[in-house]
């Protein structure tokens, strides 16, 4: 080092600091350990500030790993630029990051221009990232104050709190902050425990001595007749170092009571100051801050007067007039001409400070208006320059093209010649078709390079042809080249994004003129609406509304060997769809017997005048959904799965009561009555994560509910009877009906489900059986980023499996969801009942010989959470649900529709079952909220019998076809949902159920065994974030010992393949002989658990449960 010229030297580690190579960084390293006590040449300042400029972010934490080399070193000496000032100029957000997480940085350091880190930030990136590390920090101290409050009284306060207040970034803390138990701050209760040393690391961090607790009480009030907490106090008064004059481009900040004079009759009451953003805000309270506003004045037309009346505890503020008008030029919070307040403070020292706080505003103000001013005339000059450079312009380009030409071929060479059709043809690269522009990931790290580089070499006397210049001139050429591809790219990607702005302005106008056209239609048909409903009342009532549909009659005796279809008149009443009770008796005439697969005859009122035909479609269409919600469809069949009696238990391997013996009673309430959760604002949490991921923003415990992700899944299995349903059923259209009916089933348990359920760690599993409903279920957390959840259902008749990989995203003022996994059924049907050639290339198993298995497989619709920002959140689902047959290619597309600004088609569904040649065999419509029907159309997709099929008593019923045509399907019921805590169903409560007898033959990795969700359930907040925490980090170890080790993860019950009829992702269950290996490692538990038998290659996921 000594041998060499500084320039020289400097060169040559910008060479070693860009290769990133630590043998040839070494020596380097060797020179700034062995002249660390060099104070006139700081060379680890010097090779810190070159490795932000240009090297890796690997580098540049090679360098502060050296104890040498400080993270507050400043280079050049004079500038007091530190490196966090350095990396956030340039824009440098890894090195940002990096610097933030040493303990001893300073971010409250400022330059030579008086900005610190944060103001000199170029990107809001960088500036977020600091904001997010100052809100962390403030968050700790909160903590570690909740801590200390809650010691005993005797006890020492945390070392973490102490090294917090001696360190150079406790400037940034809130000091003056309360307790939210408590009240108190942290000054106070130094105090009340007599601990003059923290009092002292308190107040040289710049806690306030003045502050005052939640009751209004000063810090030696609290500390009682010690004198010597008071003469400490005393002492650090005339020590506060808020009365420095530190520069600042920001607007003094400042809070705190003072006495402020009302009247003669009230005298002074005490209030709470707020000084910002060159306002004075009073208000009654300190807790008032952020609601009512008591009286303000700006600073812009304010003076300051103290010591009045000889008073040295008083001041007063005024507004000053205008002396061109003589009115108050500008005042916030009052519409008095001319406003006085008095003040009083406790001590001098309080009322130094806010004396200085005031009159430093005042000044901001005044440099702000004069910037006002000369930036208005600046503009007007500017204004005026353009007009005449315009007319210069326009001469020039004349004679330009007289001459030669010259301004066109400019011209072109600007914009990029362009074909006929519009699109560009000036790029060879094909550079512009990539998503982000060329270079984007070194483009910045080479300009600095370059500009490092000739800042060396300009101090530099050398030779023309040396190293140092060739490299920088390389250097140079290459970055030209960079800026001219980057240019190009964005060139072609604005000219891309104004034929997009065309294109839907154009559509806009489009659809605003069609908006008005359905508006005034709508208008029209609403003053024509007559209800329709059919019912079945007295023929001679006059009121159509008398005259109700009611379904609750009773039912002729039926025996145990009645057929598939079942009457409604069978299923009990529900309370979340009662029917209008008729006012007039029901007719004499005795309704006619009629078998049980047959719909129940409805005697019917004539037919209503006919409407002109604009009305129909609208009108009728309207009704059909009201008798769907009102429960008055005539000739409703139901299924016989579908009834509500309870079913036997089957014997099956897979059902075996031995086994699952501690799902034979289900428990039917949550262990805590009430959801009574602490209240935290949503917006707060998410108003700075708008555009992100919901997977990747972390929440506070309290947004939760008690169930894991994997539960709310298994929430897809609550009406698996639709699947019974469709397994019995032999026609084909009726049984991808009653498919599609499960699919959009588990709608109906999102209603009032705000909370968000517990994200899975990676390899978490789930199981759960129903002996009533004849199926078992199991799933695991197969992947974490992207989060993928995989499932397996089976029952007798089918099965049913799927992943859930979600898109989602907060939009600002809703949280939207969109499904891209792809959900499966296979169904189990007899031989006989297949019509033509058979595809087993489906089937996921062994098939019997007598059977054939169908695969289905559909998408979910987007979700949509809106409303929560005014504290009414509503959950709606909407687009298109496409279920297929690929057995057979027939379909069935459901239509959610959106919700609507007036909630008119909240919860509506509709659909058509389509043949393989496309044509529609039956129309289904309903609510997700409530029911699903469907009935038969005409091959030309006419309704068979109207949307209310009238059957007179001359028609007799003797028909069956007759009848077959006029009946409704039932293929959907939602059952009564009564009120429990989080909203949850009676289904859900059941999920994360732990008998005792359960506990011991789970699988460790099963979420009911997860410490922080029980937890939670448990009402246990506070201890359930904790765990949460623990959790979290839990998951961090253990993937950093995979990396560390060079592990990959690997799922333990699926193996991700491609499904033969979709080819889509599908995660298929491993296999076990005849079942699955999870089930039969589970019958391994139980059977052997007389020895020491353990499930096999299943990780430790959870922390341990905290002994209680």
């Amino acid at each position: 080092m000594a041998t060499e010229s500084e320039p020289i030297y400097q060169v040559k580690l910008l060479a070693a600091l860009r290769t990133g190579d630590l043998a040839t960084i070494q020596p380097y390293l060797s020179d700034i350990h062995k002249h660390a006590q060099d104070k006139d040449n700081d060379f680890g300042a010097l090779a810190l500030h070159l490795a932000i400029r240009c090297a890796s972010v690997e580098t540049v934490q090679l360098l502060l790993n050296q104890r040498s080399i400080s993270p507050n070193a400043t280079h050049p000496p004079n500038s007091l630029t530190t490196p966090l000032h350095l990396a956030a100029s340039i824009g440098r957000a890894d090195v940002v990051a990096l610097l933030l997480d040493q303990p001893e940085i300073n971010d409250t350091a400022r330059d030579a221009q008086g900005k610190t880190a944060l103001e000199v930030a170029r990107t809001k990136q960088v500036q977020q990232i600091i904001s997010d590390s100052q809100s962390l920090l403030q968050e700790s101290f909160r903590s570690l104050l909740r801590t200390y409050v809650l010691s005993p009284i005797n006890a020492s306060p945390p070392p973490s709190l102490l090294r917090l207040l001696t360190s150079p970034r406790a400037r940034l803390l809130d000091l003056s902050y309360l307790d939210e138990s408590t009240g108190t701050t942290l000054l106070h209760e130094a105090a009340k425990r007599k601990d003059m040393k923290l009092m002292e690391h308190a107040v040289h961090a710049g806690a306030d001595v003045f502050v005052r607790d939640r009751k209004g009480r000063g810090v030696a009030e609290v500390a009682g007749k010690d004198e010597r907490v008071k003469a400490y106090l005393k002492q650090f008064a005339n020590q506060d170092i808020s009365l420095l004059d530190i520069p600042s481009s920001e607007p003094p900040v400042l809070r705190g009571y003072l006495s402020k004079y009302g009247n003669v009759a009230k005298g002074y009451g005490t209030r709470w100051f707020v000084l910002k953003d060159g306002i004075l805000y009073y208000y009654r309270h300190r807790d008032d801050e952020n609601y009512a506003c008591r009286g303000s004045i700006s600073m812009h037309s304010a003076t300051l007067k103290t010591n009045s009346g000889g008073d040295r505890l008083r001041f007063e503020i005024k507004t000053a007039t205008s002396p061109a008008t003589g009115s108050t030029p500008s005042l916030i919070g009052t519409n008095t001409p001319t406003q006085k307040w008095w003040m009083k403070a406790n001590h001098p020292a309080e009322v130094a400070r806010w004396t200085n706080a005031i009159q430093r505003s005042i000044e901001w103000c005044k440099r702000e208006r004069d910037k006002d001013k000369a930036s208005s005339s600046a503009s007007v000059k500017t204004k005026r320059s353009r007009r005449q450079t315009k007319t210069a312009s326009v001469g020039s380009s004349m004679v330009g093209l007289g001459d030669s030409g010259v301004m066109v071929a400019g011209h072109e060479e600007i914009s990029g010649s362009t074909s006929l059709d519009g699109e560009s043809m000036s790029s060879e690269s094909g550079s512009q078709d990539t998503e982000v522009p060329p270079y984007e990931d070194q483009f910045e790290l080479h300009a600095n390079t370059t500009t490092t580089q000739l800042e060396l070499t300009s101090h530099l006397r050398l030779p023309p042809q040396s190293p140092e210049l060739t490299e920088c001139l390389s250097l140079v050429r290459k970055y030209v080249d960079m800026v001219r591809e980057r240019e190009e790219w964005w060139r072609e990607r604005v000219k891309r994004e104004k034929e997009k702005v065309g294109v839907w302005e154009e559509s806009l106008g489009i659809v605003v003129r069609e908006g008005e056209a359905l508006e005034r239609e709508l208008r029209e048909r609403a003053g024509k609406r007559k209800s329709r409903i059919v019912s079945t009342a007295h023929p001679n009532s006059a009121d159509p509304f008398d005259r109700g549909f009611s379904l609750s009659s009773p039912p002729e005796p039926m025996n145990a060997d009645a057929a598939q279809d079942v009457p409604e008149s069978s299923l009990p009443s529900s309370s979340a769809l009662k029917t209008p009770t008729p006012q007039h008796p029901e007719p004499s005439t005795p309704v006619p017997a009629v078998r049980p697969s047959q719909p129940i005859p409805v005697p019917v009122a004539p037919p209503p005048p006919p409407l002109e035909e604009e009305d129909i479609d609208t009108d009728e269409e309207d009704e059909f959904f009201d008798a769907i919600e009102a429960n008055t469809l005539p000739n409703l069949v139901v299924s016989a799965p579908l009834a509500a009696t309870p079913k036997a238990p089957i014997q099956s391997a897979f059902l075996d009561p031995e086994i699952f013996s501690s799902y034979a009673h289900l428990r039917s309430k949550m262990p805590i009555s009430d959801d009574n959760r602490p209240s935290i604002s949503l917006w707060s949490a998410l108003r700075n994560n708008i555009g992100k991921d919901l997977t990747k923003i972390s929440f506070p415990v309290s947004f939760n509910e008690p169930t894991s992700m994997l539960q709310r899944m298994a929430e897809d299995m609550e009406f698996s009877e639709c699947l019974d349903a469709a397994a019995a059923e032999e026609d084909p259209h009726r049984r991808i009906a009653f498919v599609a009916a499960f699919a959009m089933s588990n709608y109906s348990s999102t209603i009032g489900r705000i909370a968000k359920p517990f994200n899975p760690m990676l390899g978490e599993t789930f199981e759960y059986v129903r002996f009533d409903k004849h199926y078992r279920y199991m799933s695991e957390q197969v992947s974490h980023h992207p989060p993928i959840s995989a499932c397996w259902a089976e029952s007798p008749k089918w099965h049913y499996y799927g992943e859930v990989d979600a898109q989602n995203k907060f939009m600002g003022k809703s949280f939207e969801i969109r499904p891209t996994g792809v959900a499966h059924v296979d169904l189990k049907i007899p031989q006989e009942w297949v019509r033509g050639t058979v595809s087993r290339a489906s089937s996921k198993e062994p098939e019997k010989a007598d059977t054939v298995t169908e695969h289905y497989s559909w998408k979910k619709v987007t979700t949509n959470v809106s409303g929560f920002i005014l504290g009414s959140p509503t959950i709606d689902h909407y687009g298109e649900m496409t279920v297929v047959n690929h057995r057979t290619g027939e379909k069935c597309i459901l239509t959610f529709k959106p919700r609507g600004w007036r909630g008119k088609d909240a919860y509506e569904i509709s659909g058509r079952v389509l043949d393989s040649s496309g044509r529609p065999t039956y129309e289904i419509a309903g609510r997700w909220n409530s029911q699903l029907v469907a009935r038969a159309v005409s091959p030309d997709g006419s309704i068979l019998g109207g949307h209310f099929p009238d059957v007179s008593e001359s028609s007799g019923f003797s028909s069956p076809s007759s009848l077959t045509e006029h009946r409704y399907i039932l293929l959907w019921r939602n059952t009564p949902k009564p009120k429990a805590p989080f909203n949850l169903t009676p289904f859900a409560i059941t999920l994360n159920d732990l008998p005792a007898d359960l506990q011991p033959v789970l699988c460790p990795t099963d979420c009911r065994l997860r410490p922080d969700q029980r937890a939670f359930e448990n009402g246990e907040y506070d201890l359930a974030n904790e765990l949460k925490s623990k959790q979290e980090d839990f998951q961090r170890q253990n993937r950093k010992r995979r990396e560390e080790r060079g592990e990959t993860w690997h799922a333990r019950w699926f193996d991700k393949s491609v499904d033969p009829d979709t080819g889509e992702r599908v995660w298929q269950p491993r296999r076990k002989g005849d079942g699955l290996e999870y089930w039969a490692a589970r019958e391994r538990i139980v059977k052997d658990s007389s020895t020491a038998d353990t499930w096999v290659d299943v990780q430790k996921i959870f922390i341990d449960t905290p002994k209680q």
